[in-house]
């Protein structure tokens, strides 16, 4: 009877189905030293930027071979395998492919409305505001206002991608080879590993151009530059535990 009446009170107050009720997996917090790194970058590429800035003659790459854009690139490299790598470790390479995919879609339309967006507030501003300055005449959206037919379908198809411009359409490049590297990885990180610095070196040495504009022999700066060789050293790291 006592033991038939404990499992009864064991039963009505409920803690026989929180036993049985799985723990939720905690969620995987923000590296705070990634966050960091970014945003000292970003410092540093905006103190860059500023005319006639004594704070620019101090910035890394007065005295290495790198600067806050690499710094920024290589840490979004990072946090981008981290992330992805324990995607890919815990619901496989079909996942990985999905998000990723997703995250390249998004990415894609955020850097085509930014580039529109951009031209309708010089267009607009050139219109509206009396300041004596063609804004419009800015080298890199003037091909683009003299020749919107043949431009507008190299916009849409990364053929055209204008200075100032190069980010996004970098990280959609460098995010395609994600899955790559995750497939190397899990074989053998050396697999990965490998790959990535024949990227580097192929980079380096011009040997990958992809093609900037539908008429002149501009290529993506960042691919030749920051992007390939900062960003995909960081990929096989999730994989080399």
């Amino acid at each position: 009877m006592n033991s038939r009446f404990a499992a009864l009170l064991h039963f009505s107050t409920g803690t026989g189905h929180r036993e049985r009720t799985p723990k939720k997996l905690p969620r995987r917090q923000r590296d705070r030293r990634l966050d960091f790194f970014r945003g000292t970058a970003m410092f540093i590429i905006l103190i860059a930027h500023i005319p006639n800035d004594w704070w620019a003659f101090w910035i890394p790459a007065r005295f290495g071979f790198s600067d806050g854009a690499e710094m920024f690139v290589f840490c979004s490299g990072m946090a981008s395998a981290l992330a992805f790598g324990t995607l890919f470790r815990s619901h496989g390479f079909g996942t990985l492919l999905a998000r990723v995919s997703y995250r390249v879609w998004q990415i894609y339309w955020a850097h085509i409305m930014l580039f529109l967006a951009t031209v309708a507030v010089l267009v607009v501003g050139n219109a509206w505001l009396d300041t004596g300055v063609d804004y419009t005449r800015r080298p890199w959206i003037v091909p683009f206002l003299e020749d919107t037919p043949t431009y507008l379908p190299a916009l849409l198809t990364l053929t055209y991608v204008p200075g100032l411009f190069d980010m996004l359409p970098m990280y959609v490049a460098v995010l395609c080879l994600l899955p790559i590297v995750a497939s190397l990885g899990s074989i053998k990180p050396l697999y990965a590993g490998v790959f990535v610095v024949s990227l580097w070196l192929l980079s380096t040495t011009n040997m990958i151009d992809l093609p900037g504009s539908p008429v002149t022999d501009h290529v993506w700066f960042l691919i030749r530059s920051a992007g390939i060789w900062c960003f995909t050293p960081a990929l096989p790291l999730p994989w080399a535990g």
